[in-house]
């Protein structure tokens, strides 16, 4: 009898002893309930790498490549601030990008609406490519590039086909996204233009404003480029 008893406590001990053991390795290393998953604080070994409080992440570069004309234009009269400059200007506010205005090396552009579509036709038919004044950016630093002018004739302005061509290379690997100025045109086909120009380039959907909304309603116009630069991630 007193054996059975000795055997009995001892079988007892070892299980109180084995319960203690587990008791104990379950709480190291992992959150309650949790076995071996890190702390969500911070990994227990090693350095933190979050970013601390305050501290930002690095963003992407942002380019607003744009052409502008002023003088007199179509439903607005003769203007001394660009509809697509309105444009651009607010999306590299909104953006934190650089600007760089294509401006012709010759510009023997008339300042009169008629004869300015004259010549812009003319250029159209000839498949000119105006030469622009002017060193590009290094386009190397930018991983995003907007690209903004008015339709003319259902086109971008030839001058921006001198632009694409002559820096398609640096342009390849980009997010290109494209915005026009127009007066019941919209976008005018501007993005499928832009990826037929750039092949190696991403293109992004684009943005469409009225020029008499940028000298008139320039409120408006704001929201309506903050809401798709937020559509596009910015």
């Amino acid at each position: 009898m007193k054996r059975n008893l000795k055997r009995l406590f001892c079988l007892l001990l070892a299980l109180a002893l084995l319960f203690s053991l587990t008791a104990c390795g379950s709480g190291q290393g992992g959150t309650a309930g949790s076995p071996g998953v890190p702390d969500p604080e911070g990994p227990a070994d090693g350095p933190d790498l979050r970013p601390s409080e305050g501290e930002e992440t690095d963003a992407s570069h942002v380019l607003v490549v744009y052409f502008s004309r002023t003088g007199e234009q179509y439903a607005v009269g003769v203007i001394d601030h660009g509809n697509t400059a309105i444009v651009a200007e607010m999306v590299a506010e909104e953006t934190g990008g650089d600007l760089f205005e294509l401006l012709p090396a010759d510009d023997r552009y008339p300042m009169t609406y008629k004869e300015l579509t004259d010549v812009a036709k003319r250029e159209q038919n000839d498949r000119a490519r105006p030469a622009y004044a002017g060193e590009v950016p290094d386009l190397s630093q930018y991983d995003t590039v907007f690209i903004g002018a008015p339709v003319w004739w259902g086109d971008w302005p030839m001058i921006l086909y001198t632009f694409f061509e002559e820096n398609a290379d640096a342009l390849a690997g980009k997010r290109l996204v494209p915005f026009s100025t127009h007066e019941g045109s919209g976008l005018s086909g501007f993005d499928k233009k832009l990826a037929s120009a750039v092949p190696g380039g991403t293109v992004l959907g684009g943005l469409a404003v009225r020029g008499s909304d940028c000298q008139n309603r320039q409120d408006g116009v704001r929201d309506s480029v903050r809401d798709w630069l937020e559509d596009l991630g910015f």
